[in-house]
């Protein structure tokens, strides 16, 4: 299985963004995907399917893992955005700093990546 590398987009406070339907990296039901966890902040994970069966399974990291915490799965409806903030970086960040994502067989659409901000300055 190929891995995607997703470069998050840093959002600044107080300032807008644009957020175009259908952009961002197409999901790849053959690879996975890996986001580098920000060093501060939170990380938004913006899913737009445009198929009924799309879910993404978010990792959970090892010391989740040995915890006994389970991975999470995201199940996104036809034409529908999801939304995810993951803000414990302590259930999903594997050691090399890293989220994986893995997709379910018939997912379709797209996934885009930001950085929250930590406060507004």
């Amino acid at each position: 299985m190929a891995i995607t590398a997703l470069t998050p987009t840093r959002l600044v406070s107080m300032t807008g963004v644009v957020v175009t339907p259908g952009a961002g990296t197409a999901i790849n039901t053959s690879n996975s995907m890996t986001i580098p966890y920000p060093k501060d902040g939170e990380l938004l994970i913006t899913i737009d399917s445009n198929h009924a069966d799309t879910a993404a399974t978010i990792a959970a990291s090892d010391y989740a893992v040995s915890a006994g915490l389970a991975p999470t799965t995201l199940a996104v409806g036809d034409t529908e955005e999801h939304l995810f903030v993951v803000g414990e970086s302590a259930k999903y960040k594997k050691a090399d700093g890293l989220i994986s994502i893995t997709w379910a067989a018939n997912s379709a659409g797209f996934i885009t990546t930001w950085y929250l901000p930590t406060s507004v300055t």
